[in-house]
């Protein structure tokens, strides 16, 4: 199954729901040259995403810890065609380089809304500093302009682990004044199971809706560290989006998985906050009427797709044994990732992966062990699982980082890829693929799923496929950049601490 695929899978998983589920280089010169002038292998991306004559590598269904999900053919019809270039109906996406790109372009899309426009504003972690002060600001006054804002942050166990950890902080209660100061407009909703996903869109009465998206938290300690995001508009793809998060319209209100402060769930639950807000007068309508599965057809067919985890609750055995079975829910990153990887249309692939671990080392060898050949970008220092790293990077260096080739038991040499490693002195932060191919347009997918065992089966996460030619080839610029402002891998940076890397391994 391939990538495109499982976007499609997860938008028609998304709208048969009757509830809302929202997520709450061989050379560093040569390898990342501008992309080719490449011919597409089909248009018809979610049919195959690789000739039909040539092998391919299974991928595992999606799971969750009930009963094995029904087959592809079972739950939707054939996956709409993927295109590879932009449409009238979906605009050309932006990459943003840097934290300070995304900050100003969030600040931006919120001080150009109106009243009777909705922001919808979801993340990880909102940590202080003047640059989420700016961005609260633009939320607060957006409200006061009569807009609606509905916040979401991860307030799980987890994430509180991970501040104690670091020594952070977040600003849940900023939200909450927030809430208490502007009664029917503003909305938090404090999610109580892992949620990672980061985007904020901007659905507006009577103009363009815009949307970014991708792996930037905020907070001022994340200015310097090195991520992406992804800014897009047009209520095709902004419409996509908000089916894949949120599910489609009538199934309920975005927000409140796992609030914590009543609401509940379900259909009642929906019509519920519905006869709430439309006692206080507001339109249900903003954006909503794009959340439509013809909006997620219009997005592929410019290029973009998107894949979703969303889980549905908390699962204790999970939780202790991560490799045993997800949390419930619906988690399409990991086949994703794996199809895309397994995809013998494509040769080259590069990445930038702030945290890696024994799973997310297996997404790169379904490339590496067909023959592709893998360059591979993390910190020198993480923030957090440093040992974690570095294991599941001996790994990979020790079988994949020689000359690509490796002998059978039967003496036979068989072709394998090679990897090559680089380092980043920077705090490297993002979780970026970019696929080339012969005889292919490159792929490229953006977000916020990190390679670890817990990010595919237990967080919510938000990914997109991007196939856009401006796209790639801006991508391929930067990752080349961070390659050459990085150092190739040697032994010394394969040392790591045991039992410390495995316990790092356990609590990613």
């Amino acid at each position: 199954m391939t990538a495109s695929q499982m976007a499609s899978r997860s938008a028609a998983q998304c709208a048969g729901s009757s509830t809302t589920t929202p997520l709450s280089r061989k050379s560093a010169s040569s390898s990342f040259s501008s992309s080719r002038s490449l011919v597409p292998p089909s248009r018809r991306w979610g049919t195959a995403l690789t000739p039909p004559t040539r092998a391919r590598v299974a991928v595992a269904e999606p799971t969750s810890r009930r009963a094995r999900p029904p087959t592809l053919t079972q739950r939707t019809a054939p996956a709409p065609a993927m295109g590879s270039r932009p449409t009238r109906a979906v605009p050309s996406v932006r990459l943003l380089t840097s934290y300070d790109d995304t900050v100003n372009a969030i600040v931006w899309e919120m001080d150009h809304t109106a009243a009777g426009d909705r922001i919808e504003f979801s993340v990880y972690v909102l940590e202080p500093g003047a640059s989420t002060q700016r961005v609260l600001n633009s939320m607060r006054a957006a409200a006061t302009r009569g807009v609606r804002v509905h916040c979401s942050l991860d307030c799980s166990v987890i994430t509180s682990f991970t501040r104690w950890c670091e020594g952070t902080a977040t600003l849940a209660s900023e939200l909450v004044a927030m809430e208490s100061a502007f009664p029917g407009l503003v909305r938090f909703s404090p999610q109580t199971i892992p949620t990672h996903a980061k985007y904020v869109m901007c659905h507006r009465a009577d103009r363009a809706p815009t949307a970014i998206f991708g792996g930037v938290n905020i907070g001022d300690r994340f200015k310097p560290w090195r991520d992406f995001a992804i800014r897009a508009e047009g209520k095709a793809i902004i419409g996509a989006l908000s089916l894949n998060i949120n599910g489609p319209m009538g199934s309920g209100i975005s927000g409140g998985r796992g609030r914590g402060r009543g609401g509940g769930s379900g259909v009642a639950a929906a019509a519920r906050s519905a006869r709430e807000l439309l006692r206080q007068g507001v339109s249900l309508s903003v954006g909503s009427r794009h959340r439509v599965p013809a909006s997620d057809r219009d997005a592929r067919a410019g290029g973009v797709s998107f894949i979703t985890n969303r889980p549905s609750g908390f699962d204790y055995l999970s939780w202790m044994a991560p490799w045993l079975r997800n949390f419930p829910g619906i988690f399409n990153v990991l086949p994703a990732l794996e199809a895309l990887m397994a995809d013998e249309q494509y040769n080259t692939y590069h990445v930038a992966a702030a945290y890696v671990d024994g799973a997310g080392a297996r997404v790169l060898e379904a490339a590496l062990g067909r023959g592709a050949d893998v360059t591979l970008v993390m910190p020198r220092n993480p923030n957090v699982y440093h040992d974690a790293n570095r294991k599941a990077l001996a790994k990979l260096v020790n079988k994949y980082g020689g000359t690509g080739g490796a002998v059978s038991a039967e003496g036979v040499r068989t072709r394998v890829g090679s990897l090559t490693a680089y380092l980043c002195d920077d705090m490297l932060h993002a979780k970026v693929f970019l696929a080339h191919g012969p005889r292919a347009q490159s792929a490229a997918m953006i977000g916020s799923c990190n390679l670890k065992q817990r990010s595919f089966g237990q967080f919510a996460e938000l990914n997109a496929l991007i196939v856009q030619p401006q796209c790639t080839r801006q991508l391929a610029a930067e990752l080349g950049r961070l390659v050459r402002e990085s150092a190739r891998v040697t032994q010394d940076d394969l040392k790591f601490a045991e039992p410390k890397a495995t316990i790092e391994e356990w609590l990613g």
